[in-house]
């Protein structure tokens, strides 16, 4: 018990204790809750004032930095100013060393205490500050609450605006400075292209386009680069600084820039003449102002547009300028084409010869010309404006993307340079069809229904070759020109073969096949067309017409153009040829309609003679036909030669040329016996009075019996004398005609002489056995056999003795 009342003391004290402790407890919480409120002040104002320490030091950055980007403008402006007032001191001394006056009256007007000779590092330098302004420009972009941010903005601006125009006038200058990117040849080729034959043009471009060094095998110019070290360091330097902001001092532009549109985007079809003829120009595109959104490439766009231009028609000039004293020299006249009018043997100057033919001959040469220029200038775009698009390898500066149409805008820049140079050469190539050839209008959409002038056959056929070789020197390099122009854009969205140079190189071979096309109508419409009278048009003597020799000239000038006259025909229905594509016929079609068309006017001719009312009309209009027939023949026909090297000769060789095709010969064979055939029906005539007399009308005289009775007598009397004036009228209306060959003419004698001396000679032979005359029997047998047949020897003249 004494322990249980222990226990119990012992938990009353404990309870008391707790109690106690409790109390204790409430006592120091109360107290910790007191002294919490009192130092909570103190920790927020000490964890504020922490903040304001923080920002003060922000704010102190930011106005440090602030500092430093209001003090851009005067720390860059120098660097600036002097590229400024460097570049106007270059482009006044290049003035003055052209003789030039300043476009701009207040760069001329630049005190000669302002002037600084241009450093390379002085364009670095301006480089760099207008990185600098760029970065200063995006830094108060985004401060535009700011007070003076405006008129910073502005100042930027301006300052900006100054670097840029003096870079740009900078490449300006350099690049025209430079001059251009081809150089003449040291080694000339062995045969000149001035008189080099079709074939030995081919072989030369053949051999061009399978050397991967095609330049140095075409052309009389080598690509060249014009731009030395120096320069070249300039430049890429103010492309680098630059680079895809265009014009615009903020980010680069997100939207494509709206002078794209006039270099992509363009269809051939859409493509025509909208310049004057002789202005030097064809399309107007390509003298519009470069504007794609970037000063740089503008810059350099118009500058060695300029200089590649000036080149190419600075070399067409020379050319028609060398073109004209030859002529001059020569004593020839230059609007006048040459024309074959004699026997081949005694032809003393070549078919391809004109003022045409020189033209064209020019034109492929101006066309050659175009592909070195082309290279040339391809060289200039890889030296300065490809490496600005390769981002910097810097690794310390965080690289920016270029403009997404910054590339675009590249190769918009080269296209309207080379264009200028594909569109030169496409306007003196159609030139030569306009004048030399005289197709009358131009190819373009003119709505003039005027009739062009009528074409003599020389003219005609002297345009259809200039335009047949123009097409095969088109035909053979376009392909090349073409690709030399082309340029992958590589956003996926734009052709390369639909810019303004692309777009031009398929105008070329468009608009020269359509005017071939047409000369080759006008030529066999002149045939056609060729008057039948006239001493030019119908000789007097019925020897060879103008035509036929015009004719033979015409088809041996447009046959060493196979291929040419193919991609005619495949692209152009044809009057004579309806087909295109590969159904579209060869060559041999087209000289089939010309013969024909010549044919037709033949015969034309010769009904004409008949109309003349003389005595010899239809002599003559047979003897026509038969001296036209036979030179044909003789120049054209198929003379079934065994030689390889005379048949090879042929085919290359545009004087040696003949149809081979049978049909020609069938054809013309067929008429020359028709007419000859006709001719003999006059000498024919002669046989009605050599008809034998019956026995049983012939009396002998009683006394003698080889004497005929008077009665009797005149029965034969009649014969020979009617024999002899039909023989002596056909004779002297037969004897002075022309025959145009000496074999020829000994061939119609033998036979004419087969037609009826055999009968006269019966004839002669048994009559004059008897005497059926007492006085003048040697009157009516005057002509013997053996005479007549000497009189036949005599027969026909030779046109050189007339």
């Amino acid at each position: 018990q004494r322990r249980t009342e222990s226990l119990k003391s012992a938990l009353s004290k404990m309870e008391s204790t707790t109690k106690s402790a409790y109390r204790c407890a409430d006592q120091l919480a109360s107290r910790a809750g007191r002294l919490g409120s009192l130092t909570g002040p103190a920790s927020d104002a000490s964890s504020m004032l922490s903040h304001a320490n923080a920002n003060l030091a922000a704010t102190l950055i930011l106005m440090r930095d602030a500092r430093e980007k209001f003090d851009t403008l005067s720390d860059c402006e120098p660097a600036i100013d002097r590229v400024h007032r460097g570049v106007l001191t270059l482009e006044d001394r290049t003035n003055r060393a052209k003789g030039e006056k300043a476009a701009d009256a207040a760069r001329a007007a630049l005190p000669a205490a302002q002037r600084v000779n241009l450093t390379e590092q002085d364009v670095y330098a301006a480089g760099d500050s207008m990185e600098i302004l760029r970065d200063a420009y995006r830094y108060f972009a985004q401060r535009t609450i700011w007070r003076a941010a405006p008129s910073t903005l502005s100042s930027l601006e301006r300052l900006y605006k100054m670097g840029e125009d003096s870079m740009s006038l900078l490449i300006s200058l350099h690049l025209k400075g430079a001059g251009q990117g081809a150089k003449p040849q040291r080694n000339k080729p062995s045969i000149s292209p001035a008189v080099e034959s079709a074939e030995q043009t081919r072989d030369r471009l053949n051999n061009a386009l399978q050397n991967r060094d095609l330049l140095k095998n075409i052309g009389e110019y080598d690509e060249y680069q014009p731009l030395e070290a120096r320069p070249i360091r300039e430049i890429r330097a103010i492309f680098e600084c630059l680079t895809s902001y265009g014009y615009n001092l903020g980010p680069a532009p997100k939207r494509e820039p709206s002078g794209l549109s006039a270099i992509f985007g363009l269809q051939p079809q859409h493509i025509s003449r909208t310049e004057k003829v002789g202005s030097g120009c064809y399309n107007k595109l390509t003298k519009i102002e470069l504007v794609v959104g970037f000063p740089q490439l503008d810059a350099y766009g118009m500058a060695r547009r300029e200089i590649a231009y000036s080149s190419m028609d600075a070399y067409y000039r020379r050319l028609r300028r060398d073109r004209k004293a030859g002529s001059e020299k020569s004593g020839k006249d230059p609007k006048k084409s040459t024309s074959f009018l004699g026997s081949q043997k005694n032809q003393e100057t070549s078919i391809e010869s004109g003022e045409a033919d020189a033209a064209a001959r020019d034109a492929v040469r101006c066309l050659e010309h175009a592909m070195v220029i082309i290279a040339g200038e391809k060289n200039v775009y890889r030296t300065i404006v490809t490496p600005s698009l390769n981002k910097t390898d810097d690794e310390d500066e965080e690289e920016e993307d270029l403009s997404p149409f910054y590339k675009k805008a590249c190769v918009a820049s080269y296209a309207y340079v080379v264009g200028s140079v594909v569109d030169r050469a496409l306007d003196i190539i159609e030139t030569v069809f306009l004048k030399e050839g005289g197709i009358g209008q131009t190819s373009g959409s003119s709505t003039s229904k005027e009739a062009p002038a009528t074409l003599t056959v020389p003219e005609a056929y002297s345009a259809a070759a200039a335009g047949l070789r123009m097409l095969d020197g088109v035909r053979m390099l376009g392909p090349s020109l073409a690709k030399l122009c082309e340029m992958n854009v590589g956003d996926n969205k734009t052709e390369s073969n639909t810019s303004i140079s692309a777009v031009l190189c398929i105008a070329i071979h468009r608009t020269t096949v359509k005017n071939a096309a047409r000369t080759l109508e006008n030529l066999a419409k002149a045939i056609q067309d060729d008057p039948m009278k006239g001493p030019l048009h119908r000789p007097k003597n019925a020897s060879v017409s103008s035509v036929s020799k015009d004719v033979v000239d015409a088809i041996r000038s447009i046959s060493p153009f196979v291929s040419a006259y193919k991609s005619v025909s495949k692209r152009r229905a044809l009057p004579w040829d309806p087909n295109m594509g590969e159904d579209a016929g060869e060559m041999d079609s087209f000289v089939r309609y010309l013969v024909m068309r010549l044919l037709n006017s033949l015969k034309g001719k010769a009904l004409d003679y008949t109309r003349d009312g003389r005595d010899d009309s239809q002599a003559k209009a047979h003897i026509f036909m038969i001296n036209n027939a036979y030179y044909l023949l003789e120049e054209l026909g198929n003379d079934h030669s065994d030689d390889a090297q005379q048949q090879e000769q042929q085919k290359s060789d545009a004087d040696f040329y003949r149809i081979s095709g049978s049909w020609f010969d069938d054809k013309v064979n067929k008429m020359m016996d028709s007419e000859k055939k006709k001719y003999l029906e006059h000498w024919e005539a002669l046989n009605t009075h050599l008809t034998a007399v019956d026995n049983n009308e012939l009396e002998f005289l009683k006394n003698d019996a080889k004497t005929l009775s008077h009665e009797s007598g005149r029965l034969i009397k009649s014969r020979f004398s009617g024999f002899n004036e039909s023989f002596e009228k056909t004779y002297q209306l037969h004897k002075t005609l022309c025959i145009i060959d000496a074999r020829l003419r000994l061939s119609l004698q033998q036979e004419v002489t087969s037609v009826f001396v055999p009968r006269y000679r019966r004839f002669f032979e048994k009559y004059t056995k008897v005497k059926f005359s007492k006085k003048h029997q040697g009157d009516y047998a005057k002509y013997s056999p053996e005479r007549i047949e000497e009189m036949m020897g005599e027969l026909y003249v030779d046109p050189e003795d007339e």
